[in-house]
Order: structure tokens, then sequence, then C-alpha cells
């Protein structure tokens, strides 16, 4: 088996190295735990686990032709932060402490653990540099952190390949020799994103996911009707304006891939006019209906020759950067996770509930949403670097409100 990574990035991935030049586009996820185990354990499960996937031991360095490529780092650990802290700690601000230190990129390894340590339970903090990781990822790397450190065996995994690689798209052959490329001046200004969080009831949730169901939507729709109404409603200078709204896709499923710490999504975007006429469900209706057909091989493939079209083929690294800054513009992410897909009973741990991602997705303004549903209990993150206060609470509100409507529309609502 080849254990060790040695491969050009792939266009979504050298397009997140590209803009973490320019702003950070590291992630967190974070796991409340029933529970302890010593920090020795942990630390030897973070060992483990480095050695079963060979992303958690690469860095980012040009090749021969000026392109970034993931290659291994030997006897490099994994850095692991432990805080000793009382029962009703507040985890977010060690997210916070976390998004604010960036990766370097060119060293390694694209992974910090840190490991709160409460009375009677336990806050496993992930953070990640977004080349070489999703959200996924870091969901089951806490599934195989947890499996470690209760003494289970982890396989080892081979090196995962580029989405464009399993796709046998174009590889990346820049036109410039490598004397032509200019150095990366990586902005190194400190950022301070707030972090806040809130767990839904499992009653709630529930009631949620049937009365989706019901108005031919999904969660993820309400979800996005829910953000969508709650900002417009707190932040008055969104009212009347044109909103972005930007879903992640995870690609797993319609390229057959395994669980893998890799970077395998795509983002699409749904606008939303100032149409205060619409109900709640019809805005659910037609976010779900903006997301049609993207988690198919084709939309995939198209996607990353998009990005193949802007970052491949050259090495001018401002005229990427120059193009991609007009990507990624959004008012609001909705980056959902679904649900936790394993047992959350680890022997003497317990996975109680896992929260995120949280990641600044954009320029500033922008809101993002983390939603994962462990237990049967949907979990929300806000981060942002100015966050409007209360925002999850006021999307919970909204959520109630029209579970509790009669339902009247059960059609499908197509994008116009």
């Amino acid at each position: 088996m080849k254990r060790q990574q040695n491969r050009p990035l792939g266009a979504f991935e050298k397009t997140f190295w590209l803009l973490d030049q320019i702003d950070s586009k590291d992630f967190c996820l974070a796991a409340d735990i029933a529970g302890t185990q010593p920090v020795e354990k942990w630390r030897q499960a973070i060992d483990l686990v480095q050695q079963r996937h060979p992303n958690l031991s690469v860095r980012v360095t040009l090749d021969e032709l000026g392109r970034p490529t993931l290659q291994p780092v030997e006897n490099l650990p994994i850095p692991l932060r432990v805080v000793q802290v009382e029962q009703n700690y507040r985890w977010e601000q060690e997210v916070e402490k976390e998004l604010s230190v960036r990766f370097n990129t060119a060293e390694g390894p694209l992974l910090r653990v840190v490991l709160l340590q409460k009375p009677d339970s336990t806050v496993l903090i992930l953070a990640a540099n977004h080349t070489v990781a999703d959200g996924t990822s870091l969901s089951y790397l806490t599934r195989d952190l947890l499996l470690a450190v209760t003494g289970e065996e982890l396989a080892l995994m081979e090196p995962p390949v580029s989405n464009d690689q399993t796709l046998e798209l174009p590889e990346d052959l820049p036109a410039q020799t490598a004397e032509q490329v200019l150095g990366l001046n990586m902005k190194t200004e400190v950022v301070h994103p707030l972090v806040s969080s809130h767990r839904f009831s499992a009653s709630t949730t529930r009631t949620l996911l049937e009365r989706a169901r019901q108005e031919n939507t999904s969660v993820h729709g309400a979800l996005c009707a829910a953000v969508l109404l709650a900002s417009r409603k707190m932040r008055p200078g969104w009212v009347q304006t044109r909103m972005e709204l930007v879903s992640p896709v995870c690609t797993r499923g319609a390229l057959h891939l395994d669980d893998n710490v890799g970077l395998n999504i795509t983002t699409q975007s749904v606008f939303f006019d100032h149409q205060p006429y619409m109900s709640f469900w019809d805005l659910a209706r037609l976010a779900k209906a903006g997301l049609g057909g993207t988690s198919s091989i084709d939309y995939t493939r198209g996607y990353l020759s998009f990005f193949g079209s802007l970052v491949f083929g050259h090495n001018d690294i401002q005229q990427m950067l120059d193009a991609l800054k007009q990507a990624f513009n959004h008012h609001i992410m909705v980056t959902n996770l679904v649900r936790v897909r394993y047992k959350t009973d680890f022997g003497p741990l317990k996975l109680e509930a896992l929260y995120g991602p949280m990641v600044r997705s954009g320029k500033g303004m922008e809101q993002t949403i983390g939603a994962l549903t462990t237990n049967g209990s949907l979990c929300l993150t806000n981060t942002s670097d100015t966050p409007i206060p209360g925002l999850l609470v006021e999307m919970e509100q909204i959520l109630d409100n029209a579970c509790q409507d009669t339902v009247v529309a059960k059609t499908e609502c197509a994008v116009r």
C-alpha cells in the first residue's frame, strides 16, 4: 500500500490554498463528549489517527513546475492543546482562538487538536486547513479518535486522490516555468471571528423533519429560509438586498468515496430577492430547488472544470487571486453535514453532540451557519467576524412558528 501523499492539488484544493493566502480558510468541529480519558490516551489516539489518514501528514509546497503540491511530512506530530476547565466553560471561545491562528501550509501538519477536560465530560475540538479536509472529514475523524482512545484498532488508509483525478479531468500543467513564479506573501493580519451555538431538542428536530417532508422540501431548505428571514429581520441593511446564500455540497456519495480525510465538496449559490409575499415554506422549497442536481457526477465535473479554468494552466498567482476574489461574495452560508452517520456510544465515552462546521467563509459580514444532527438533536453554530446577535435563537423561533402553521402547500417550487 502506498502510504505517502505526493501529488499536485486538484482544482478546488488549489482554490482553497490560494484563497488561504489572502484570508484564512481554516475551520473547526467541536464534539461534546460524556466521560473522560487521560491526556496520554488522547495523545496516543491522535498519533494513531495520523497514521491512518495520509492527509494528516502533509504540507503544501511548490514543485518543479511551480504547482502547489501535497508532500509528505515525517516526524511532525499533530499539535495537542489541553485546557482544564469547569463544567459550564464556554467551549466556543476555544474555537474562536483556533480560528484566529493560521496554519503554515508550507510546514504542516494541517490539523490541530484541542482537548477541554471538564470534571466528568470532554470537549474535543478539531481545527483543520480546508486545502486537505472538509466538514465530513472531521466528523469521521472524531469517530476515529473516539475509537482509538477507547482501544479500538484503526486500519491504515491509502492517500486520497483529488476529485479531479477521480473524474479523470485534465491535470494542472502550467505554461510558465518555475523561474517565472512570484513568491507568495500570505496576509498575516489576525482575525477574530466569533462563534455561537444552539442545540434543538429531539422533539423539535423531529417535528421539523416531518413538517419539511410534508411541505416537499428538506431540513436544509427550512434552515436556509429561517436564516434568510431572521437575518433580514435583525440586520436592517439586508431587508431590500438581493441575498446570495451558498451551500457546500458533499461529493462523497456521487464519487463513491470512503471515510478518508480529504476535500470532497462543491458549492452552489441560490439568490433571494426581497419577496415579502413569499411564505416560509415557499422560501424553503425555493432553497431546495436551487440545489437540484448538485449531488450528481455531472455537476461535480462542471464545477471542478470551472475552477480549473481559473487556477490551472499558468503560474500567475495574482491573476488567479483576482479571479477568485469575485467567486465568493455571499451573504450567508449554510453548511449542513446532515447527521452523524455512526454510532455514538464508545464504551466509557458517548458522543453527545457534534457542532460545526465553524468557518469564516467570505469577506467578514457573512453569517456562516453550521448544521449537524447528533442523537436526533439538531445542533447549529454561527461563525462570523460581525455576527448578528441572537441569530440562532431567532431561527429556532421562526422554525417553530412555521411548523405550527397549517399545511397548505405541497407542490415543488421551481427556480425562476
